[in-house]
């Protein structure tokens, strides 16, 4: 069993009530493998998200943290977690909401980790909400969302 929970950097309080974000998707990816006369083993991604679920990062500081997903997935080496991301929408505290542009709704995340059977395997990702919001050079008043997600040891 693997399970991807997600906790979060803060972002400016005195101004920004929430920050939520849309996830479409989770996906573990397979180390590639090779075959005994040295050519790549094929192994398929595997999705551990069924359904969007949008997240509060505000509310995912001081040791609170949200579960992305979980599933029985083969045991081996991974390399990397996919997260889909399909809107972002700061809030401030006076009501008003700005959304943000989103250039890639993919982020890959490099890590390396083993799936066992007799164990469990528990990973957190941090996504840093401050570092992950600029504005935008082109745009008067337009915020770009470039997600700033690592793993957590």
């Amino acid at each position: 069993m693997v399970n991807v929970r997600m906790i979060a950097a803060p972002l400016d309080r005195f101004t920004v009530q929430s920050m939520n974000v849309t996830l479409t998707g989770v996906t573990l990816y397979p180390e590639e493998t090779f075959n005994p006369i040295g050519m790549v083993t094929e192994t398929g991604a595997i999705s551990l998200m069924a359904h969007p679920a949008t997240f509060d990062l505000l509310t995912l500081t001081a040791g609170e943290s949200a579960l992305l997903g979980s599933g029985e997935v083969p045991t081996g080496n991974y390399g990397r977690i996919r997260l889909e991301v399909s809107a972002a929408t700061l809030v401030y505290k006076n009501g008003t909401r700005q959304p943000l542009s989103i250039e890639s709704s993919k982020v890959d995340i490099p890590i390396r980790f083993r799936v066992t059977v007799s164990a469990d395997t528990n990973l957190t990702l941090e996504f840093d909400a401050a570092a992950s919001v600029q504005v935008s050079d082109t745009g008067f008043g337009t915020f770009i969302l470039r997600p700033v997600v690592t793993p957590v040891s």
